[in-house]
C-alpha cells in the first residue's frame, strides 16, 4: 500500500490522484499514478524526443484558463503556438499574460499578436517597474492547477531547442504552493501597465533602435582566418577525399535544400587544385554561385562566367550553365581534357540529352554531382551512373539536427469546403465559391503571419487557371502578386524573383503563385512564407517545393509553412515528407501527425488544426503502403544506389522503406524477387519456398529474439533441442519452454487450417521432429542460396529486435508497439494460435492465467448493432469497455476478470482504430488493466478497468480523432 493510501481516508478520487502524483514524484517512483499527476521535469532534449513546446501544446489544449507570467516575448515564440492560441480563442477560454519591459527584448509585433486574438488581457511590467524575470505558466482545469515553472520564456528557442529546466506540478486550488504563485501574479498584474497604442508606438521606435544596434547576422560562419566548412561540408570533403583516395573518379553528393551545396563545391574544388568547370541549369544560379566561389577562394583567384560566344577559356574557375555548355559550337571549341575537375549541380537531371551530351564530350580526372534529390522517375541510373560513389548524404532531418536550414512552423489547415466537398479543384466551383477560397487563404495567410519585417510568399498550385486565379483575386485585396509558370520567358522570371526580394515599395511582391516551376533550381533565401494550394501527391516534390522557404537570411527567423488540406487520398504523404521518414511506417507517420514537434529537430513546429489532423490520419489507415507501385520503386531506388540486390537489413541501413511491407506483401523476399527483379535466377523447391515463408512471418519483425536464436541454432542440425534450448534460456519457464518448441515442431499452428502459410499442404510445417532437426530442412539448407536466405532473415530479425525493447512487466511484449492476433498468441506462450473469430473480442488462457482484450476502438457499419460497443478511454488511464452480448456478470469470463485479485489473472490490452486499417491487421499493445468495477447487470456488461501505465498521449489523440 502506497503512503498516501495508507494515510489519507475519504479524499475524492481527483483527490487520491494528486496524492499519489505527488508520492509518485517526490517519494517513490515505483508508484503508480496518473501521469497528469505526477510533477515532471520539463526541458529540451534531442537524444529522448522531447520539447517543451510539447508540454505547452498539451496544457494549453486540455485548460479553462491561463496566466502567463513571462520575462521575453518573441514573435516566433508565439507563432510557434498559434494554433493552440486560435483553439482558446474559438473556444472562449480566456488568459492573462504578464511580460516585461526588461532590456528592450519583448518584441512588438509578438505582443500586438496577442492583443489580436481578443481572449488574453496583457500587461507589461516597465523597467521603471521591476526588473522582471519570471518564467511561470499557469492552467487552471476542472478545479485543479497546472504549473510549468522555470527558465523557458516564450520564444521558439525556450520552447523548442535551449537548455531549459522547468517542472511541472499539479496542485488543488487549496494549495499553498499554487495559492502564492497566483497571488504574486495576480499582485504584479494589477499595478502592470496596460498595453495602449500610444505606448506601443514608443516602444516601437525603442525597440528598433535596440535591435539595429546588435551584431548583424552572418549566414556562413567566418573566422580570422576565412571561410570555414559548417559540420556537413566538412563531411562530404572527407568522404569525397576518400573516394579519390580509393582511385574513383566519379561522386554523388546528396544534401538537402539549402544545406550549403555551392559552398561545398568551392572549398572541394580549392583542395583538389587543377582546372574547374562547374555547371548549374539557370543563370541566377549561376551568378549566386560565382560570388559564393568568390567568397572562398579570394579575390585573387582566376574565375569566369562563360558565355557561347567564347572560345577556350584561359581562367582556372569557369562557370557555365548547361544550355550554354551543351551546344555542340560550343563545347568542340575547348580540349576534351581541359577540364581536371567538373561538378554539377542539380545533378538528378543528368539523364537528360543535355547532360548527357557534356558529360559524353569531356574527360576530367573528376567528376562529381549534387542533388536534394536523387530519387528520379525518369529511369535513369544516376547511381549507376556515379559508378555508386556517395561520398555524402545528408537530408533534411540531419540538415535541421545541423541548424543548416531555417527553422520552420508548419500549419496543417483544413481547407474550405462548400456542401462537404473541398474547394480545391478550380474547374469545379464557381467563381463566387472559389472566391470564398480566397478570402480563406488570405484569413488564415494573415492570421499565421511570416518570420521577418516583410512578407515575401511563394503559393504552390495546382492548375495555370488556378495561379492567374488566385494572384488576381489577392491584388484586388491590395496584395501585390504575379504568377509562374514554366511556359514563362526566363527574363520576366527573373525580373518576378528579383522583385519578391526587392525592399522597394513601389516595385516589390508580396507573392508569387507558381505552377510546375520552383521546385528546385531557385533560390530566394527571402521567402518567409510557404503556401501549399495543391495536394501532395509526393514525398519529392513537397519537401522540393518547402526547400524554397529554407534558407538562412538575414532578418529571418522561420518560415511559416500553410498547408490547405483537401480530402486527398495521398495525405499520408504529408507526415512522410515533413519527417523525412521514407520508411512508410503507419505506426511513425500516425506519431508523427500527433506529436510532431517531438520528433522534429531544432526550432521547427508542426500543427495541424483538428480537421486536416483527422483527414490524415483517415488517409493513412486507408493507405496501403504495400502497393506494388511503391515497394517496387522503393526496392529499385535501393538496388541503385548499391549496385545490387539489397539485403534485407539494407532497407532500414540506407533509409529505405520498412522491408517488412514487402515481406507482407508477398510472404517472403524470394517470392518478391523472382516477381520483380529479373536480375535474380535463385530457384527453389517448393517444400523450400514454403519454409521461407514461414519463417518470414515468425522470423521477419524480431517480436521475440529467442525465435532468432533457436532458428540460428537448429541451422546447424542436431538432437535434444528443447535440452539446447534450455540451457541456452534457463530463465524460460515450461509454458515458454513448450511454446517456442511447438513454433518449430508444428504443433503451435496444427489446428489453424487458415494459416496462410499452410496452404493445401497435408503436412504441417516443421524444423524439428523428436527433438532434433528434421532431415527435411537440413536438405533444404544445402539447396543453392537458401542457407544464405534464412540467413537474411536472421539478420533481419536480430536488427529489427533492437526496437522490441525493453520488454513490459515480465512479459515479451514492448509498450506501444504494434501485434497481430498470432503474435498475441505466440508471445503469451498459449499452446496453440487461436484464431479472431474464436477469441471474440477477448480469450482467458487458463495455463497461463492470462486474459487479453482485443479492441476495434472505432466500430465499422459492417459491425452488427448488437456488437457495436461504445469501448473508449474516459482518459489516459481509464478503460470502459463491454463484454460479449452473451455474457453477463456470472459468465466465466466475467467471473474470471471480477475476482482479478484473487486469482491473480494478468489482463492484457490491444487496441486497434479500426480493422479496416488497410494493409495492417496489428493492434497497439498497451499494457496490464486492473479491474475496477462492474457498472450494470445487464447483458452486455459495461466494465470499468484502470491502465497501470497510461495510453501514450499521441495514440489517446489518434483513438479519439
Amino acid at each position: 500500500m502506497s503512503i498516501v493510501q495508507g494515510h489519507w481516508n475519504g479524499v475524492s478520487m481527483n483527490d487520491e490522484s494528486l496524492m499519489l502524483g505527488l508520492e509518485r514524484g517526490f517519494l517513490d517512483y515505483t508508484v503508480p499514478a496518473n501521469a497528469d499527476r505526477i510533477p515532471q521535469f520539463i526541458s529540451n532534449d534531442p537524444s529522448r524526443g522531447e520539447k517543451v513546446i510539447t508540454t505547452m501544446r498539451e496544457e494549453m489544449r486540455n485548460c479553462d484558463s491561463f496566466m502567463f507570467s513571462v520575462a521575453f516575448i518573441t514573435y516566433d515564440g508565439v507563432n510557434a503556438l498559434l494554433e493552440e492560441f486560435k483553439y482558446l480563442r474559438d473556444h472562449g477560454i480566456p488568459g492573462k499574460i504578464l511580460t516585461s519591459q526588461y532590456q528592450n527584448f519583448t518584441e512588438p509585433k509578438a505582443i500586438r499578436k496577442i492583443q489580436s486574438l481578443g481572449n488574453i488581457e496583457i500587461k507589461i511590467v516597465t523597467e521603471e517597474q521591476m526588473k522582471m524575470h519570471s518564467k511561470c505558466y499557469i492552467f487552471s482545469r476542472k478545479g485543479t492547477y497546472d504549473v510549468i515553472i522555470g527558465s523557458s520564456n516564450l520564444t521558439n528557442n525556450a520552447l523548442c531547442s535551449n537548455g531549459e529546466w522547468n517542472v511541472r506540478f499539479n496542485s488543488l486550488s487549496t494549495g499553498e504552493l499554487v495559492k502564492d504563485i497566483i497571488d504574486s501574479f495576480e499582485k504584479v498584474f494589477e499595478h502592470a501597465m496596460p498595453i495602449t497604442d500610444q505606448w506601443m508606438e514608443v516602444y516601437e521606435e525603442i525597440y528598433d533602435r535596440y535591435r539595429f544596434s546588435t551584431p548583424a547576422f552572418h549566414d556562413i560562419p567566418a573566422q580570422n582566418n576565412g571561410i570555414r566548412p559548417n559540420k556537413m561540408q566538412e563531411e562530404a570533403l572527407r568522404g569525397l577525399q576518400e573516394i579519390r583516395n580509393r582511385g574513383g573518379t566519379r561522386a554523388l553528393v546528396i544534401s538537402a535544400t539549402g544545406s550549403g551545396k555551392t559552398y561545398l563545391s568551392a572549398f572541394d574544388a580549392k583542395a583538389y587544385g587543377g582546372r574547374f568547370l562547374y555547371l548549374v541549369h539557370r543563370r541566377p544560379i549561376l551568378n549566386k554561385s560565382f560570388e559564393s566561389f568568390r567568397r572562398v577562394l579570394g579575390s585573387g583567384a582566376s574565375m569566369a562566367k562563360y558565355d557561347s560566344s567564347q572560345g577556350c577559356p584561359d581562367e582556372d574557375y569557369i562557370f557555365a550553365t548547361v544550355q550554354t555548355m551543351s551546344n555542340p559550337e560550343v563545347y568542340r571549341r575547348i580540349p576534351r581534357d581541359r577540364f581536371d575537375y567538373i561538378m554539377i549541380d542539380e545533378v538528378h537531371h543528368i539523364g537528360a540529352p543535355t547532360y548527357q551530351a557534356i558529360v559524353d564530350y569531356f574527360e576530367p580526372s573528376f567528376l562529381a554531382g549534387m542533388t536534394a534529390t536523387p530519387d528520379r522517375s525518369d529511369g535513369f541510373d544516376i547511381y549507376g551512373f556515379f559508378h555508386h560513389n556517395i561520398a555524402y548524404e545528408i537530408r533534411l532531418k540531419q540538415a535541421m539536427e545541423y541548424n543548416l536550414v531555417c527553422p520552420f512552423h508548419y500549419f496543417g489547415i483544413s481547407d474550405i469546403e462548400v456542401g462537404g466537398v473541398s474547394l480545391d479543384d478550380v474547374s469545379r466551383f464557381s467563381d463566387i465559391e472559389f472566391e470564398k477560397r480566397v478570402e480563406y487563404v488570405i484569413d488564415n495567410a494573415e492570421f499565421y503571419g511570416h518570420g521577418g519585417d516583410r512578407l515575401r510568399g511563394l503559393a504552390f498550385c495546382s492548375t495555370l487557371k488556378e495561379a492567374e486565379m488566385f494572384s488576381t483575386m489577392f491584388n484586388r485585396r491590395g496584395y501585390r502578386t504575379a504568377w509562374v509558370s514554366g511556359s514563362l520567358d526566363k527574363d520576366v522570371l527573373e525580373i518576378l524573383i528579383e522583385r519578391l526580394e526587392s525592399d522597394e515599395e513601389d516595385y516589390a511582391l508580396d507573392y508569387i503563385f507558381a505552377v510546375d516551376l520552383f521546385n528546385e533550381g531557385v533560390d530566394i533565401p527571402s521567402v518567409n512564407q510557404v503556401i501549399m494550394l495543391r495536394p501532395t501527391e509526393s514525398p519529392i516534390v513537397y519537401i522540393q517545393q518547402l526547400g524554397r522557404g529554407l534558407r538562412l537570411d538575414k532578418g529571418k527567423d522561420f518560415v511559416t509553412v500553410l498547408d490547405f488540406i483537401g480530402n486527398y487520398d495521398k495525405n499520408y504523404n504529408i507526415p512522410i515528407a515533413l519527417s523525412d521518414d521514407h520508411s512508410y511506417s503507419k505506426i511513425e507517420a500516425r506519431r508523427f501527425v500527433a506529436s510532431g514537434d517531438s520528433i522534429i529537430y531544432g526550432n521547427s513546429t508542426i500543427s495541424f488544426d483538428e480537421v486536416s489532423k483527422a483527414k490524415i490520419y483517415e488517409s493513412i489507415d486507408k493507405a496501403s503502403f504495400s502497393k506494388d507501385a511503391i515497394l517496387v520503386e522503393a526496392y529499385m531506388e535501393l538496388k541503385s544506389k548499391l549496385g545490387r540486390i539489397p539485403k534485407l537489413i539494407e532497407f532500414r541501413k540506407y533509409g529505405s522503406m520498412d522491408v517488412l511491407n514487402i515481406l507482407l506483401k508477398h510472404n517472403s523476399y524470394h517470392n518478391f524477387l523472382k516477381k520483380k527483379d529479373k536480375d535474380y535466377h535463385t530457384a527453389f523447391s517448393p517444400k523450400a519456398e514454403e519454409m521461407l515463408e514461414y519463417l518470414t512471418k515468425i522470423i521477419a519483425p524480431g517480436k521475440r529474439v529467442l525465435e532468432v536464436e533457436v532458428l540460428k541454432m537448429i541451422c546447424s542440425g542436431g538432437d535434444s533441442v528443447k535440452e539446447r534450448i534450455e540451457e541456452m534460456h534457463p530463465e524460460l519457464d515450461q509454458n515458454a519452454l513448450n511454446n517456442i518448441v511447438s513454433v518449430f515442431d508444428g504443433t503451435f499452428y496444427k489446428n489453424h487450417k487458415n494459416h496462410k502459410n499452410h496452404k493445401n499442404h497435408k503436412n504441417d510445417i516443421k524444423l524439428i521432429s523428436e527433438n532434433k532437426v528434421c532431415d527435411d530442412f537440413l536438405h533444404m539448407m544445402e539447396e543453392a542460396g537458401f542457407k544464405e536466405a534464412v540467413q537474411d532473415l536472421i539478420d533481419l530479425g536480430l536488427d529489427n529486435n533492437t526496437s522490441y525493447s525493453p520488454l513490459y512487466r515480465d512479459t515479451n511484449f514492448v509498450l506501444n508497439r504494434m501485434y497481430t492476433y498470432d503474435d498475441v498468441c505466440r508471445l503469451m506462450n498459449w499452446k496453440a494460435n487461436v484464431n479472431a473469430q474464436t477469441i471474440g473480442g477477448y480469450k482467458f488462457d487458463k495455463t497461463t492465467n492470462t486474459f487479453s482484450i482485443f479492441i476495434n476502438y472505432v466500430k465499422g457499419e459492417d459491425v452488427v448493432e448488437s456488437q457495436r460497443y461504445d469501448d473508449h478511454f474516459e482518459n489516459r488511464n481509464t478503460l470502459i469497455a463491454f463484454s460479449k452480448s452473451t455474457e453477463g456478470k456470472g459468465a466465466n469470463n466475467m467471473v474470471c476478470v471480477g475476482d482479478q485479485v484473487n486469482n491473480d489473472v494478468r489482463i492484457h490490452l490491444f487496441v486497434r482504430k479500426n480493422k479496416k486499417d488497410e494493409g495492417s491487421k496489428e493492434f497497439y499493445y498497451l499494457g496490464e488493466l486492473d479491474f475496477v468495477s462492474f457498472m450494470n447487470d445487464e447483458k452486455p456488461v459495461k466494465i470499468m478497468y484502470r491502465l497501470k501505465d497510461e495510453v501514450r498521449s499521441d495514440l489517446f489523440d489518434y483513438f479519439n480523432s
